[in-house]
C-alpha cells in the first residue's frame, strides 16, 4: 500500500499554520474594534458632562465679572420738582 506524499510530509514538517494566522487576525481585529468602542464611549461620557458642567461653569463666570465691574454708586440726586 502507497501513502500519500502529504501524509509523508505531515509526519516530518509542522503542519500549515493558517488557523494561527486567522486567529492571530481575528485576535488584532477586534482589538483595534475594542479600542474604536473605547474612544467612543469616552467621546460620549465627554459630551454629557461638558452639557452637564457648562450652565455651572457659565453661572459661576458670571458671577465673577459681575462681581469685578459693578458700577460705581449713584450720587445724590436733587429732589424732583413733581415730587409731593
Amino acid at each position: 500500500m502507497t501513502w500519500p506524499q502529504w501524509l509523508f510530509e505531515l509526519e516530518h514538517s509542522p503542519p500549515p499554520r493558517h488557523p494561527v494566522d486567522r486567529r492571530a487576525t481575528l485576535r488584532g481585529l477586534s482589538a483595534v474594534l475594542v479600542v474604536a468602542a473605547l474612544a467612543v464611549a469616552v467621546g460620549v461620557l465627554a459630551w454629557y458632562a461638558g452639557r452637564g458642567a457648562a450652565p455651572v461653569l457659565v453661572r459661576w463666570q458670571t458671577d465673577r465679572v459681575d462681581a469685578g465691574s459693578d458700577a460705581p454708586p449713584l450720587p445724590p440726586l436733587p429732589d424732583s420738582p413733581f415730587a409731593r
